[in-house]
């Protein structure tokens, strides 16, 4: 996909909605390096603030925006917080889209977000995943680290990958903690830091063990949320001491892929791509 932007370069004009993390000023970062012409939406609250701020709710701000920049793809990057519809003060636009989308609008995240690049689409813009801008960013297949997973592990993951496979068919959860086939906890609206939280006082012993498994959903709107790990997951496995972390490959996204590894191998963490 890189290629294909590589040739059209001069042609393209994306436009980042960015969201938290460092996932937003790692993929600038590359389109200045690649003299990709680009412009910045950071969603207020949650976004970095040396670029134009826009609450979540203020869609045709947003269109306006980019579209005044002559954008002819988005990319969606970073991390937010799901908010409540009825508490987005959406704008005409807004408005019309949620009318639009319907019942869409109220059930999982990966239905709304396919809803929302289906209406993208009729704007004119094309949906361009971060994967296609850091083509390092999914995760390769195997044991990544020094550490492997124990056999234990192994039938740990198989059950939270089986837990997720069911779950995913009601568009529910990307994450889950497994430990001695005990499913500890299964990522609902929290996310994924909130999730290892809570599962640490639910652990079956104060040793470490247990796996934090996450993958997407069956039929995932790819483009715009896939799973995602980095070096700030690793510290949270340490702090429920956790064995490892199986993540979708493939399928998923790791953050500053060397930095993770090392931490975890720092930490004795294993990190596997199932």
């Amino acid at each position: 996909m890189i290629n294909l932007i590589l040739n059209n370069n001069s042609k393209r004009i994306i436009s980042i909605i960015a969201g938290g993390g460092d996932l937003p000023l790692k993929i600038i970062e590359k389109l200045n390096n690649l003299n990709i012409n680009h412009n910045v939406v950071s969603l207020f609250g949650f976004g970095p603030e040396d670029y134009p701020q826009f609450k979540v709710g203020e869609i045709g701000k947003i269109l306006e925006f980019i579209k005044s920049k002559g954008t002819t793809d988005v990319i969606f990057c970073g991390n937010i917080k799901r908010p409540s519809l009825f508490s987005l003060n959406l704008d005409s636009v807004g408005r019309k889209w949620l009318k639009t989308l319907g019942i869409k609008a109220f059930l999982g995240d990966n239905t709304l977000l396919k809803g929302i690049k289906e209406l993208l689409k009729k704007e004119g813009l094309n949906v361009l995943s971060p994967q296609s801008i850091l083509e390092t960013l999914l995760t390769p297949k195997g044991i990544l680290t020094k550490n492997s997973p124990s056999e234990q592990d192994l039938q740990d993951i198989a059950r939270g990958i089986f837990v997720l496979n069911t779950m995913s068919k009601a568009d529910v959860g990307q994450a889950v903690i497994v430990q001695e086939g005990i499913v500890l906890g299964i990522e609902a609206a929290e996310g994924t830091q909130c999730l290892i939280e809570r599962c640490k006082d639910l652990k079956l012993t104060e040793k470490k063990g247990g796996v934090l498994v996450k993958t997407s959903k069956i039929n995932q709107e790819q483009a715009i949320d896939l799973p995602t790990i980095g070096k700030d997951t690793i510290l949270q496995a340490e702090y429920a001491k956790l064995s490892g972390i199986a993540i979708g490959a493939s399928q998923s996204q790791i953050i500053d892929y060397n930095e993770t590894i090392k931490h975890a191998n720092e930490k004795h963490i294993f990190i596997i791509g199932v």
